[in-house]
């Protein structure tokens, strides 16, 4: 039986009740969304707890196994030029920001958009940046310098990135289609 379709920060969840004991939860990759089934009777409030409760997870398993997408190859030229505006774009923001990175290193990455070591303070940045406009590469360094200030994802990290880039989240809408972690 057909259900609610909600909207979890960005993951699409369609919720379908069955004659079942418990909540079940799977992603559908090839759909780009969850499906949560639920047992009769179940109140609604209480399936979107759930599945907020479960937003990291869902995201992680949709991260995984939509990370396929197809790019063509980076050339040593490209890099260049990319490794240019990050240096650009990273003189700006730590100032701004008042940290500093100790260093930058770009490589491709099959899941993530950055990477921040927050002990050393190395960044890393996932090279397939370069087929998104400049502004998302500028989001994903200041979402990694904000690690530096803030180590987890928590309610401090986004008040971080909000008082930063107030929008940040537009950005990072930019690179959702493609589901990795900045």
């Amino acid at each position: 039986m057909k259900g609610a379709v909600f909207d979890i920060h960005g993951i699409r969840v369609r919720m379908e009740y069955r004659r079942i004991k418990n909540i079940n939860l799977y992603v559908r990759p090839e759909q780009d969304e969850a499906l949560v089934t639920v047992p009769f009777r179940t109140p609604r409030e209480r399936v979107e707890r759930f599945l907020y409760e479960k937003e990291g997870w869902m995201r992680r398993h949709l991260e995984r196994t939509s990370g396929n997408r197809e790019y063509p190859p980076v050339d040593r030229e490209q890099i260049e030029k990319m490794r240019n505006k990050v240096l650009e774009y990273a003189g700006k923001w730590e100032k701004i920001m008042g940290v500093h990175a100790t260093g930058w290193t770009l490589r491709d990455m099959k899941t993530r958009w950055g990477s921040c070591t927050v002990n050393t303070g190395r960044i890393r940045l996932n090279t397939r940046l370069i087929f998104y406009p400049e502004e998302c590469l500028e989001y994903v360094i200041v979402h990694e310098l904000c690690h530096l200030i803030e180590p987890s994802h928590n309610q401090q990290f986004k008040s971080c990135m909000t008082k930063f880039m107030p929008d940040w989240k537009e950005r990072k809408r930019k690179l959702n289609g493609s589901h990795m972690d900045s």
